[in-house]
């Protein structure tokens, strides 16, 4: 399942895009992969996407409040309050989504190439749509935004902006690692509910802090030079703060480098994220550590493949 690095950098990427697009059309191939009534979001311009988590979003807005908001931004303005629905489009990836942007012909002409993230395959360059493909977005300008999902875990949502705190989704996420309120002090008054779980399997509770997952755990706990085993009621101070600083530095070189090549495609060609060309521990079980030397050992923890260096992480 893509992480925050991975969602964050198809964040960067389609917001190159699509800003200010209107949607003409949805088409659902798969009812399963899509929640809520399309013809809210039809019709509606791009104003913002955004992440949260694991979660991608895009907010939508009608020709009036975009036009008034684009004078607002020209004049340093705020929009402070609007009668106009706003309308969110949530996207999960799950374990094998993708999202596909390809621009209208006339724009394919003029050297602008398709966008891709997510979940690898070998059709990804392909035509489209092709066998995986259950939503087609159909923008003004005559380009695409294809959701494709080969195993239909991965879903989009329509939300009116009025409900998106309390959607089920979003409502138990933790704290933004990446934004201003997440400290140290944060991180360990969350990771203390679970005194007695490993380090490395609390910061993937979702609730204790967001967007990390298998990859970006083994690597926050190297860059901490903390056992993944520790449990978190063992932990000092001084070893909070080093985690704390470990996940950060691990989540934004993720982010640099474009995300992780077994579970991302970043840029216009289709070529493949290479974080884990830079990753100390993470898929490099039997390989000397980057550090020592000492060979890296694979353990599993809450069934989940476990990285570290018995020598650099004690």
């Amino acid at each position: 399942m893509p992480e925050l690095p991975e969602v964050e950098v198809i964040r960067l990427g389609l917001t190159k895009k699509i800003i200010g697009l209107k949607i003409q059309k949805i088409q659902i191939l798969s009812p399963k992969s899509f929640i809520g009534n399309p013809n809210l979001a039809q019709g509606k311009n791009v104003l913002k996407i955004w992440r949260r988590a694991k979660l991608l979003g895009i907010d939508l807005v009608g020709e009036k409040l975009l036009a008034i908001r684009r004078s607002l931004i020209a004049k340093s303005k705020k929009l402070t309050a609007n009668s106009e629905q706003q309308i969110t489009l949530l996207f999960h990836l799950k374990m094998s989504g993708q999202l596909i942007y390809i621009p209208s012909e006339k724009r394919i002409a003029s050297s602008e190439k398709r966008f891709i993230g997510g979940h690898p395959t070998e059709d990804m360059l392909g035509t489209m749509p092709n066998p995986h493909t259950r939503v087609i977005f159909t923008f003004s300008n005559n380009s695409h935004l294809y959701f494709n999902d080969q195993r239909r875990f991965g879903w989009v949502k329509v939300i009116d902006n009025g409900q998106l705190a309390i959607d089920n989704s979003l409502k138990n996420l933790g704290p933004e690692p990446l934004e201003k309120g997440f400290t140290w002090e944060v991180l360990k008054q969350n990771l203390l509910r679970h005194k007695s779980m490993p380090v490395k399997v609390a910061i993937m509770d979702q609730s204790a802090v967001s967007g990390i997952g298998n990859i970006y755990s083994n690597e926050a706990c190297f860059n901490a030079k903390i056992d993944p085993r520790t449990k978190v009621g063992d932990l000092t101070d001084k070893q909070f703060k080093s985690l704390f600083e470990g996940i950060i530095k691990a989540l934004k070189e993720g982010i640099k480098r474009g995300g992780s090549t077994r579970a991302h495609f970043v840029d216009p060609e289709g070529h493949k994220g290479y974080f884990l060309d830079y990753a100390y521990v993470y898929w490099r079980d039997k390989h000397p550590c980057k550090m020592c030397k000492t060979e890296i050992k694979k353990i599993a923890l809450a069934g989940r493949g476990t990285y570290f260096c018995l020598h650099c992480q004690k």
